[in-house]
C-alpha cells in the first residue's frame, strides 16, 4: 500500500511539473544545433543552453525549445507571449526594453574587429617610418634641437678650457661642428670619450638621453609591429572610420558603426561577412567579441594556419540578457538565480566562470 501511495505522489509531482517554452536562435558559441535535424530530435548546445538548463534546474521546471532565425523574431515572440523567455546572444538595449523585459546581465562583452591575418602584415621599414614620422612633430624637433644646441655648446666650452683635451677644436666654429658630431654619435652609438670632472657628467647625461631615446623608439615600433601583426592598420575603433566594414544588418553593431562614420557593408550572417573579408571586399568584420574569437579559432583550426585574427581591443561595451514578455513573473526568479550562479562556491569557481572557460576561451 505504501509503495502505491509513493508511486502516486511521484506521478503527481511529475504530472504537475511546469514546462516553459524557451525561444532560441543559432549564434555560435551561445546556441548551436543541426538545422538539418527535425526540431523534435535537435539537441542544442552552447553557453546559453547550459546556462538556461542550470536555471531550469534551479527553478524545478522542464524546457521546451522554440526555434527562431533572428534576434528580432525572438523579441517579437516574447512580446507576443509566444514563449516564456528567450535566450541566445541578445544585446540589452533601451529600444528593445520598450517592447519586452530583460533579465540582469548574463554576460558582459564589447565589440571586436576581425581581420584577414594574411593581409594584416606590413613592411617593417615602412612601419618604422610611419612611427618615427608620428614622433617627429614640429614641437618635438624644436625641443630636441634646442636641447642639442645647449648641450654641445656647454660641452665644447668645457673642453676648450681643458688644455689636455684635444677632443674638439679650440676655435668656436670648428669646435662646435666637432661637438655637434659628438652629440649625434653618442646618441646612436653610446660611445663615451675619455673625460673627467664636469665633462664626464655631461657625457654620462647625454649617454643616458641616447639610451632613453632609442628605448622609446624601440618600444613604440615593437608595439606597432605587434598591433600590425594582429590587426593591420586597425588598432582602435577610430581606425574604422572611412573603412569598408562588414556587420550583420539587423544587429546593434551595425548602428554603432554607422554613427562613427564607417562604410558599413550590411550582411545577413557572419559567414557572409567572413567571405567578404577573405575576398578583400571588406577591410574588417565587426561583431560581439566572443563570437568572432570562436569563429576565428574554428576556421584557423580547420585550415591548420592562422587565416583570421581578432584584434585585442574592445569598444562599445554591451550586455547580453534573457528576454521575457512584459511584466513577466518569471523574470525576478531568474534574476535571483543568475546572481547565484555568478557566486563562487567556496574555493571553487562559479558556474558562470566555468561556462566561460568551456565555451569562450580564446585559443589563439
Amino acid at each position: 500500500m505504501r509503495q502505491i501511495i509513493a508511486l502516486i505522489l511521484i506521478f503527481s509531482i511529475y504530472a504537475n511539473s511546469e514546462t516553459l517554452k524557451i525561444g532560441i536562435k543559432p549564434s555560435e558559441p551561445w546556441v548551436m544545433y543541426d538545422k538539418n535535424v527535425s526540431e523534435e530530435k535537435r539537441k542544442p548546445i552552447g553557453f546559453s543552453i547550459d546556462l538556461w538548463n542550470k536555471i531550469a534546474q534551479n527553478l524545478g521546471v522542464d524546457t521546451k525549445w522554440k526555434y527562431y532565425n533572428s534576434t528580432s523574431e525572438l523579441i517579437d515572440a516574447a512580446k507576443n507571449k509566444e514563449v516564456d523567455a528567450a535566450i541566445s546572444a541578445i544585446t540589452i538595449t533601451s529600444n528593445r526594453e520598450k517592447k519586452i523585459d530583460f533579465s540582469n546581465s548574463m554576460y558582459e562583452l564589447g565589440l571586436q574587429v576581425m581581420v584577414d591575418a594574411s593581409k594584416s602584415s606590413a613592411s617593417v621599414l615602412e612601419l618604422m617610418g610611419k612611427e618615427i614620422k608620428k614622433m617627429m612633430t614640429v614641437q618635438s624637433i624644436i625641443i630636441f634641437l634646442l636641447f642639442l644646441f645647449i648641450t654641445i655648446h656647454i660641452r665644447w666650452y668645457i673642453d676648450s678650457k681643458d688644455k689636455n683635451s684635444d677632443l674638439f677644436d679650440k676655435s668656436y666654429k670648428r669646435g662646435i661642428i666637432d661637438s655637434f658630431w659628438w652629440g649625434i654619435t653618442m646618441l646612436v652609438t653610446w660611445e663615451t670619450p675619455p673625460s673627467k670632472g664636469l665633462a664626464r657628467v655631461i657625457d654620462l647625461m647625454w649617454h643616458i638621453v641616447g639610451i632613453i631615446a632609442i628605448s622609446i623608439l624601440t618600444a613604440i615600433v615593437t608595439s606597432a609591429l605587434t598591433a600590425q601583426a594582429i590587426g593591420g592598420s586597425i588598432r582602435s575603433e577610430k581606425d574604422l572610420v572611412g573603412k569598408y566594414v562588414a556587420a550583420v544588418a539587423t544587429d546593434a553593431p551595425r548602428k554603432y558603426l554607422e554613427k562613427i562614420g564607417a562604410n558599413v557593408i550590411p550582411v545577413k550572417t557572419l559567414d557572409e561577412g567572413i567571405k567578404l573579408l577573405r575576398s578583400g571586399k571588406a577591410e574588417a568584420l565587426v561583431h560581439d567579441g566572443p563570437r568572432l574569437i570562436y569563429l576565428a579559432n574554428q576556421i584557423n583550426k580547420k585550415e591548420h594556419k592562422k587565416v583570421l585574427a581578432v584584434a585585442p581591443f574592445q569598444f562599445n561595451p554591451q550586455n547580453y540578457g534573457i528576454v521575457f514578455p512584459p511584466k513577466s513573473e518569471l523574470k525576478e526568479r531568474v534574476d535571483r538565480i543568475l546572481l547565484k550562479l555568478r557566486e563562487a562556491d567556496g574555493l571553487d569557481k562559479s558556474f558562470h566562470e566555468k561556462l566561460k572557460e568551456k565555451w569562450l576561451k580564446n585559443s589563439d
